[in-house]
């Protein structure tokens, strides 16, 4: 009965694990093939197993079961998509440049995503990317996911408001990380067409709509090689910041 049990308990674990792959940043990239996944997800559940959960409190029939699967997959989901939230906020405040700068008319199939996606908002999350990776924020993440089976052992989990108060709140802060991003560019380019203006006024000769083009794409480029070293600085923070909101999500499923 506590090897049938202990089972049990492996299969909510591999549950939580590829929920978190299936949506987490790196692991979830189109160019990983689909057996690695599963061998990475089958992997980590062999090893967290032994520490995921009482086999002996594992008392419950198929229904039972199920639902607790759900629940798993649930919080798998939620931490994968807590961990992407920040690329997704880096990537909009760089399609808000590039709308500001007039890009946004030549977006790039993204193979990757099998998404379109804007030259700078592309370049900044392959950036972002870099930096976990030299950041070793992929082994920051499997730790989390393997800390979230102490916080919240499995079959343990419990789903309340305080769990959608803390998701929600880290997307609203996605929104305002990509506005942040794009603020030194937006700022530039919303002066530049205020002197557009005035030059319109003042010699109604020139084509300022011919002329703007040109000057927006080098001001904002100018402007993203002037901050991109503080940007930089930027990414880092934010990708620590990723770890903490990890651990906060996981504890409000207890």
């Amino acid at each position: 009965m506590v090897d049938y049990n202990l089972w049990l308990v492996f299969l909510l674990a591999v549950t939580r694990i590829t929920a978190f792959i299936a949506v987490a940043p790196l692991f979830s990239n189109r160019s990983v093939p689909a057996w690695s996944k599963i061998g990475i997800g089958l992997f980590l559940g062999a090893v967290v197993t032994p520490f995921a959960g009482n086999p002996q409190l594992l008392q419950v029939d198929a229904l039972t079961f199920a639902l607790l699967l759900v629940e798993e997959a649930l919080v798998g989901l939620a931490l994968g998509a807590v961990a992407n939230i920040i690329f997704h906020g880096i990537m909009i405040g760089g399609q808000l440049m590039d709308v500001s700068m007039g890009f946004a008319m030549s977006n790039l199939f993204d193979p990757t995503s099998e998404v379109q996606s804007t030259l700078i908002g592309r370049f900044l999350n392959l950036v972002a990317m870099m930096m976990l990776l030299a950041m070793d924020g992929h082994h920051s993440m499997i730790l989390a996911l393997s800390s979230s089976f102490e916080l919240v052992p499995a079959a343990g989990v419990n789903l309340n408001s305080l769990v959608t108060r803390e998701v929600v709140s880290i997307f609203t802060g996605m929104f305002l990380l990509a506005f942040k991003l794009a603020a030194p560019i937006l700022a530039v380019i919303f002066v530049s067409e205020i002197s557009l203006g005035l030059v319109a006024r003042t010699v109604p000769q020139l084509n300022v709509f011919i002329l703007g083009f040109p000057l927006k794409i080098g001001l904002g480029v100018l402007v993203l090689a002037l901050i991109f070293p503080i940007m930089a600085v930027v990414f880092g923070n934010i990708l620590s910041q990723m770890e903490r909101d990890l651990i906060t999500v996981i504890g409000s499923f207890r």
